[in-house]
């Protein structure tokens, strides 16, 4: 078994059923489709319903086993989390209440989460869906901004939130529900296509990593996200330093980036400045910024008051809900951690840690073992979305968004496949050594060739 760029090679039958391809596929189109949020036939997420048809796929794989992922850290905290939910129930308002949010947790941590990390060994043709699917979305962004304002009323089905959010300010969201969700999704799109580009040989996929990028940048200006810069610098800076070995492509990248934030400026002057002055009031807007403090420190003061059992898990969405002083705007904690904890107890937040902290430290020894092997670069980009997406979930409230967790899932389910194609070539070199050295000496009679 070998690694081929972010790709393990080393496929079974079993991957190449008909079943299990189409499964895959179903599951790419809804990463891809992951941001998608107003798009809702059948009042449900489009992306789910594609992952949901995946997971059915399953059923008919020949002979099909699913890849024992415990020590990712994804099948351990999502099993503290729903046992965190189950024992929140005594503090629910009602188990009808209850019953949703429950159910919510079940589909994302019991379904969504396995099938991620069976379909993630080939982390590369899924990164390419997560980047196409963001930049299309930013494109919308575009076109609502500059070109026909109405397109969002029009690509939506079943929004589940206001479509115009943000309009009138200068932000625009796509087919999100908030400007902050496509601000969020754009900059982990500048991150995976920063890291793709990194080891890109053919000038055309440089070209189209450029254009993708390009695009995110765009589209993450237009929703006036903070969160963006103060997400995607530090992934960048743990990007860069893992590629250490490879100065020639961060000096590339970097040089890519520069030249796309030229154009960016140049062509969309008006919506740099107005991102701009948002980033310049930073500590001076009241609501969004002092604010956030002020529930953060309200949620832990109701988590003190039932930090093992939790408020129930009808209440994530309540967690230090409160009246801003001298405005109008009632918020919650911007913390999704603390939103977790509040809602699922002592169990619900070690099993949130969990998700972050486990495969964060399987892929640093992982890389600290085999730092020669090609699955490094996938390693490497996995550590950086996850340094960008634990930032964002301490500053931004992200309790079920799909574009947030199923990328998670899928590099937690990479580093384990890639630990076991590290395990299997290290039995097959033991092997070798230890096999008897074949008698060349020829026999009486016989003559060497």
């Amino acid at each position: 078994m070998h690694t081929d760029g972010f790709k393990l090679s080393g496929e079974s039958l079993t991957e190449h059923s008909p079943s299990f391809l189409l499964s895959a596929f179903l599951f790419r189109m809804g990463l891809a489709l992951a941001t998608f949020e107003q798009v809702r036939p059948w009042s449900m997420q489009l992306s789910d319903s594609l992952f949901f048809l995946s997971v059915l796929l399953l059923l008919f794989v020949p002979k099909f086993r699913v890849l024992k992922s415990v020590g990712s850290g994804i099948s351990r905290g999502g099993a503290l989390i729903m046992a965190g939910a189950v024992l929140s129930l005594h503090g629910a308002s009602s188990a009808h209440d209850a019953a949703v949010p429950l159910a919510k947790l079940v589909v994302l941590f019991g379904l969504f989460a396995p099938l991620a990390v069976i379909h993630s060994k080939d982390i590369r043709a899924n990164l390419f869906f997560v980047l196409a699917g963001i930049s299309a979305n930013c494109v919308i962004a575009m076109i609502q901004a500059w070109i026909f304002p109405g397109i969002v009323d029009v690509l939506s089905i079943n929004p589940g939130e206001e479509t115009d959010f943000g309009t009138a300010i200068g932000r625009f969201m796509g087919l999100t529900t908030h400007p902050n969700v496509l601000g969020l999704s754009a900059a982990l799109g500048i991150l995976i296509g920063v890291g793709l580009f990194f080891k890109a040989k053919n000038p055309l996929l440089r070209r189209w990593l450029i254009l993708q990028v390009g695009l995110c940048s765009f589209g993450g200006i237009l929703t006036g996200s903070r969160t963006l810069l103060a997400s995607l610098i530090p992934g960048l800076l743990v990007l860069a330093l893992l590629e250490k070995r490879n100065r020639g492509a961060v000096l590339r990248g970097f040089v890519a980036l520069v030249v796309i934030g030229v154009v960016v400026a140049f062509s969309a002057p008006t919506a740099v400045s107005l991102y701009t002055a948002r980033l310049n009031s930073s500590g001076e807007d009241y609501s969004p910024d002092y604010g956030r403090v002020m529930t953060a420190g309200l949620a832990l003061v109701e988590i003190s008051q039932k930090p093992i059992l939790g408020w129930g898990a009808d209440h994530m969405n309540r967690a230090g809900l409160m009246l801003i002083p001298g405005t109008p705007e009632i918020s919650v904690t911007h913390n999704t951690f603390l939103q977790y904890w509040y809602a699922t107890g002592l169990l619900g937040a070690i099993g949130y840690l969990a998700l972050f902290a486990v495969p964060v430290k399987q892929m640093a020894l992982a890389l600290k073992r085999t730092p020669s092997t090609t699955f490094a670069d996938g390693l490497g980009l996995g550590l950086s979305c996850y340094v960008l997406l634990f930032i964002i979930c301490m500053i931004d409230p992200i309790a079920y968004n799909r574009f947030f967790y199923v990328p998670m899932f899928v590099f937690a389910g990479f580093v384990e496949h890639a630990r076991g194609a590290v395990k299997a070539c290290k039995t097959a070199h033991v092997l070798l050594v230890h096999l008897p050295a074949p008698n060349t000496q020829a026999m009486p009679g016989t003559t060497l060739r």
